[in-house]
């Protein structure tokens, strides 16, 4: 798998099971990592270096176009001082905004959401369920439905902290509306579909205009009434600040704590992202408790780019480098109307 490739050149290193699989996820990364060159291209001709260093943002950035033409640049974030020290963070003091509740598909309601910067965010992972799904669901990106982290295994050497369920795994192609009737199927890649679990549809969970105005596609967003998938800007503005890697002390997950443009500290508003770990092009689940991916809501254009957040236990970074087939998590944002990407 080409993104879990470019992970763990950062975050540790998979054994290949045969010289074939190594040759041609080399050639994939090859691709790739040209495809998002000539990304970056484009947007430092369009944008003037807009984003070129997240830790000097400017306070205004000038509206972004389609996500289908230029893009911003792909941007790495660095622990502010002191984000490194160890904390004892249970969650403690964050305030909840009233009357914003966050009622999932069970509808279990988790309480108000958490307003970071301008963003409010939801208490837990879409899908998460304390028993059943306690790390969230994992979606291919584009799905209404998630599907739980469970057999068959990439190269699992700890503890194994799997789901309820496991996914039942079927060749793609597929459509959106059939892949709605199989709730608990994974669309893997097969010679017909190599990329993607359906057609290269950017708006899958965003009917976007083209003045950029956000509407929740409500077919696919698996996020609950009121919500959606985080815009790119979003995740910007949440991995301004954040936690070491730790491990929470209630729930034993690792993860990491993200407080936006506050420092991190106990005494701001912060939500806790465990690292859900991922599912592979192929359907293999993947370094839960290592590292971790979420999606945005934002499309690049190419097959395999797709925008979502990623950090690992030294690292953190917004990136297009993703497959549609590929089963992120997904943490959801309040769905405001009129609101425009950026």
């Amino acid at each position: 798998m080409l993104l879990a490739i470019g992970v763990m050149l950062a975050c540790g290193s998979v054994e290949a099971q045969n010289f074939l699989q190594r040759l041609g996820r080399a050639v994939e990364k090859s691709v790739t990592k040209e495809i998002s060159n000539a990304v970056a291209k484009e947007v430092r001709k369009g944008l003037s270096g807009e984003n070129a260093n997240r830790n000097n943002q400017q306070s205004e950035p000038a509206p972004a176009p389609a996500p289908a033409q230029q893009q911003p640049e792909t941007v790495k974030s660095a622990p502010v001082a002191g984000s490194q020290q160890k904390v004892d963070d249970r969650g403690q003091g964050v305030p909840r905004e009233a009357g914003l509740d966050y009622v999932d598909e069970w509808g279990i309601n988790h309480g108000g959401g958490i307003l970071i910067g301008e963003v409010l965010w939801a208490p837990v992972n879409c899908g998460y369920h304390a028993e059943d799904y306690p790390y969230g669901k994992l979606f291919q990106w584009g799905r209404k439905h998630g599907q739980g982290y469970g057999a068959p295994y990439q190269k699992e050497t700890d503890e194994v902290r799997p789901d309820k369920t496991t996914a039942d795994i079927t060749p793609a192609p597929v459509t959106p509306a059939e892949a709605r009737k199989h709730p608990n199927r994974f669309y893997a890649r097969s010679d017909m579909s190599l990329f993607n679990w359906t057609s290269n549809d950017m708006k899958l969970w965003n009917n976007f205009t083209d003045d950029g105005i956000i509407f929740k596609n409500t077919d696919n967003d698996p996020c609950p009434k009121g919500w959606r998938l985080p815009e790119l800007f979003d995740f910007y503005s949440l991995a301004t600040n954040y936690s070491n890697f730790v491990q929470h002390p209630d729930t034993g997950q690792w993860g990491r704590w993200f407080s936006g443009p506050n420092p991190y500290g106990p005494n701001v508003p912060r939500i806790f992202l465990p690292a859900t770990g991922l599912r592979t092009r192929d359907g293999a689940s993947y370094a839960r408790d290592k590292i971790t991916h979420y999606w945005s809501l934002r499309h690049a254009g190419g097959e395999g780019l797709i925008w979502n957040l990623y950090f690992c236990d030294d690292e953190v970074d917004v990136t297009p480098s993703a497959f549609p087939h590929e089963a992120f998590a997904v943490r959801c944002v309040k769905d405001i109307e009129g609101q425009r990407m950026r």
